[in-house]
């Protein structure tokens, strides 16, 4: 996937570098979310801080105005007060003053004041109130009264805890407990709130009691978000609004319950995020730090690794020039490992390259000696590359251009054809057929013909032929022989269809000179073995023919071997046709087989005397005189019944050589003259 972004490749300490950053990145993702969940955490803790602090401040508001309201109701309860010695409850009212700091006020049931404690008693008249108390409101509440803050005739910014004070169902006077707001920040103080922490008592109007911090706003003056103060004590615990200075911060509020002020607490909202930036902070530094600690290990472990592969690239640089490589020591198992491979391969290339050149001497030997040409075609630039041999196939000299165009021109345009379609089917990707085929061609500068066999493969690239290459043998001589095998198998069939004709006469012949049918069997199977000697003659002379004296030997084997000294044979070294051969062969078979029966080979002092000779040197008119003679046998008298044997010497044999027989029985023996012209006898000398 990489390779994507840089099609050239990535260095190992590059690699390096990724990894490490894929492993380096979910670690500080993990740290960073566990870091900033800590940092919510804490941010949740402050806010509830914020919470919880409005609440306290509230808690102790209402214990200050608990116990004033507790003074409040035991002077309230005075006798001197409810028997009207307003003298007396003066005095009981300044002590307790004394003890609690705190003035009371006493009116009347409109509003007018009776006395203070803030004055000496002097017995004087009614007067007006020194502080706005709604008498009205007092004397119809069931409990004490908290009214909002005003200014006290001493500049002071106070606040009133007014009670009714009965006789029985009859309300009296209402008494009242004039507070400093001073009371309020003494409470605020005692909270200690941190820096940046504010928290602000409001009475029912918005107005300010007190205020922990030191802002331009002090008591009396409005709250800026008073509406949504009030609203807020029914919401949300905390919510986010503007301070004093316009700046963002947390607010939380409580309700007093002892006067239904409104506590508000406030905290900057860059104080709130402190504990976020702080864990960003400690993110980031983190994050830079293991950045570049893993760097700088992946460099030097690139580095460690980079410099022994770049040795051995060095080394397969070497090794594909066909150099010997160096063995390499490294402290890496991988790369030592490599190292000794790419040793063992160079070691393995050099006996490779030298296994091969002998192979290609052996092979170069091997097309020389078998007079064989290799020839490469490349089909991509239509160029056609030959070796010497298939040079002197083509007749062309060694510097004589080759191409397919000569190829054609050569070749006779019978086998054009054909071999256009070899050429077709080879290069077919679906067939995947080999080039194989035999044409004739005429050499360029000698002219002469040669009969060719060319084998060949093609190589395809995503199915399409882009190079076929293999060899090509002169295959003449085999054509030539191939020729000369059809020839004698047609020879074969017209001497076989003769054999035929002469053996189906001499069955015929032969059963009527036999007395019986063994009789006939004997005189057949020697006839038959006759004909079979001079066929396996002919076949082993390619049936071209056979010297005399084969023949004639052919048909006394036999008796050669056991009678040799009765027999006598001379004559030149004359070959004769095939057929001659055969009719001889027929006739001697008869006379030898009537002279081992009655004639000289019956006894052991006969002879036989087989002689030939050539007259004339002329093609036409040239004789050949064959003559068999027989002596020192018994006495011999001319047969009264004409038996086969008689047929073959003096009719079958003369007739099959246009020749003339003479067989004549002697009483020193059988003596036959066979005279036949050269021309029909004698076979053309290879």
């Amino acid at each position: 996937m990489l390779d994507r972004f840089r099609p050239a490749g990535w260095s190992i300490q590059a690699h390096f570098l990724l990894y490490s950053s894929a492993l380096l990145i979910p670690a500080l993702i993990f740290s960073g979310l566990m870091i900033l969940r800590s940092a919510s955490l804490e941010r949740a803790a402050m806010e509830s801080d914020i919470t919880e602090v409005a609440r306290e401040v509230a808690t102790a508001i209402d214990r200050e105005l608990a116990a004033a309201k507790t003074t409040l109701i035991a002077l309230g309860s005075s006798p001197a007060l409810t028997e009207g010695e307003l003298e007396a409850f003066h005095d009981q009212a300044v002590a307790a003053r004394d003890i609690n700091g705190i003035d009371y006020l006493l009116t009347s049931r409109t509003g007018k004041q009776l006395l203070t404690t803030q004055a000496p008693w002097d017995g004087k008249s009614v007067q007006e109130a020194a502080a706005p108390i709604d008498a009205k409101q007092v004397l119809e509440a069931a409990a004490p009264v908290v009214s909002d803050i005003f200014a006290a005739p001493a500049g002071m910014r106070s606040f009133t805890i007014s009670i009714s004070v009965r006789r029985g169902s009859r309300a009296l006077y209402v008494l009242s407990a004039l507070m400093s707001s001073a009371r309020i920040e003494e409470i605020l103080k005692q909270a200690q709130l941190a820096k940046g922490w504010a928290a602000t008592v409001a009475d029912h109007r918005g107005k300010i009691v007190a205020r922990s911090d030191a802002v331009a706003r002090r008591s009396g003056e409005a709250m800026p978000d008073e509406d949504v103060v009030v609203d807020r004590l029914t919401g949300a615990a905390i919510w986010r609004t503007a301070g004093s200075d316009e700046q963002p911060v947390l607010r939380s509020t409580a309700r007093s319950q002892q006067s239904g002020w409104v506590i508000s607490t406030t905290v900057s909202e860059a104080i709130a995020n402190r504990p976020i930036v702080r864990s960003w902070v400690l993110v980031a530094i983190l994050a830079v730090s293991f950045s570049l600690l893993s760097a700088l290990l992946a460099f030097l472990f690139g580095r460690r690794l980079s410099e022994p592969v770049r040795s051995l690239v060095q080394d397969a640089r070497d090794l594909g020039r066909g150099d010997l490589v160096a063995p390499r020591n490294s402290s890496i198992v991988e790369v030592r490992e490599v190292g000794e491979a790419l040793v063992n391969a160079s070691e393995t290339r050099r006996q490779m390259e030298r296994s091969l050149r002998e192979s290609e001497d052996r092979l170069k030997l091997a097309l020389a000696s078998s007079e064989t040409g290799a020839w490469d075609w490349d089909l991509t630039s239509r160029t056609l590359k030959w070796d010497q041999r298939m040079r002197e196939l083509w007749g062309l000299a060694p510097d004589d251009p080759v191409s397919y165009e000569v190829f054609l021109a050569a070749l006779d345009p019978h086998d054009r054809e054909l071999t256009a379609k070899a050429v077709e089917r080879a290069h077919d990707p679906e067939i995947l057929a080999e080039y194989d085929v035999q044409y004739r061609v005429k050499g360029v500068r000698d002219g002469i013909e040669r009969w060719i066999a060319a084998t060949g493969r093609t190589q395809f690239l995503d199915g399409v032929p882009i190079r076929m290459a293999g060899t090509a043998r002169d295959i003449t001589d085999r054509k030539r022989w191939e020729e000369h095998i059809q020839l004698l198998m047609r020879e074969v069939t017209h001497r076989s269809k003769n054999l035929l004709a002469v053996i189906q006469a001499m069955a015929r012949q032969t059963k009527l000179a036999s007395s019986d049918v063994n009789d006939f069997e004997r005189r057949f199977s020697g006839r038959l073995q006759s004909l079979a000697a001079a066929h396996d003659l002919l076949v082993q002379r390619d049936w071209r023919g056979a010297s005399m004296s084969e023949v004639i030997k052919s048909q006394l084997g036999h008796y050669l071997d056991q009678q040799a000294g009765q027999i006598d044979m001379s004559g030149p070294n004359l070959t004769v046709t095939p057929e001659a051969a055969q009719n001889i062969g027929l006739a001697v078979h008869e006379l030898s087989t009537n002279a081992a029966k009655y004639g000289a080979l019956s006894v052991p002092e006969g002879r036989v005397d087989v002689r030939w000779q050539r007259e004339g040197e002329g093609a036409d008119e040239g004789r050949i005189h064959l003559t068999w003679t027989e002596r020192g046998g018994p006495s011999v008298s001319q047969p009264t019944r004409r038996g086969f044997g008689q047929v073959v010497t003096e009719q079958l044999t003369a007739r099959a050589l246009q020749a003339s027989a003479n067989l004549s029985f002697e009483r020193s023996g059988v003596c036959w003259r066979l005279d036949m012209p050269a021309k029909l006898v004698l076979a053309e000398q290879a």
